[in-house]
């Protein structure tokens, strides 16, 4: 079970890092819109969809990698005062009863948004470039699906060190 949670932690570094490349064409488009509307007066009509369009993306690919490396902000002025143990449980039970099933049916659900967008050729109908939808959905689907495989490698992770005999010495 280990080898599965490690290699589901490799697909999230590799995806993770891949949408952190997504700064790049944003700040890009974000410094020409700039430049053009303030400078020049020649607002475009599709950086304000590209830009959110890449930021969700952004967000959604990059949260397994978060999630990963343990870098979500926590309010732990309880949780840091418990024993070990007790912190491994609490996180296994969260992760296994709460959040896997929760993030696989919203995954579920933004697959099935994604298709619907794909097969009826969904616009986004707030500009004059009026672009598809469905490639943003999709990769906040995919996001989110990484997400939950993501979720079931910490449960997984977290399981051994609770559940091992050896884990009263373990440190996280």
């Amino acid at each position: 079970m280990l080898r599965i949670a490690l290699f589901i932690d490799r697909i999230s570094i590799l995806v993770g890092s891949t949408a952190a490349t997504l700064v790049l064409p944003l700040g890009l488009i974000m410094t020409y819109e700039a430049l053009a509307r303030f400078t020049l007066n020649w607002p475009t009509f599709w950086a304000y969809e590209l830009s959110y369009m890449l930021t969700g993306a952004h967000f959604a690919l990059g949260i397994a990698l978060v999630t990963r490396n343990n870098a979500h902000i926590r309010i732990d002025f309880l949780y840091s005062r418990m024993p070990t143990r007790v912190k491994y449980l609490l996180d296994f039970t969260i992760l296994f009863f709460f959040m896997v099933p929760l993030i696989i049916w919203v995954s579920a659900g933004l697959v099935e948004y994604a298709w619907r967008s794909w097969v009826i050729g969904e616009t986004s109908g707030e500009s004059g470039w009026n672009p598809l939808v469905w490639p943003v959905r999709a990769a906040i689907a995919a996001g989110f699906v990484i997400f939950s495989a993501q979720l079931i490698s910490e449960a997984i992770k977290t399981g051994y060190l609770t559940f091992s005999a050896n884990s009263k010495n373990d440190s996280r």
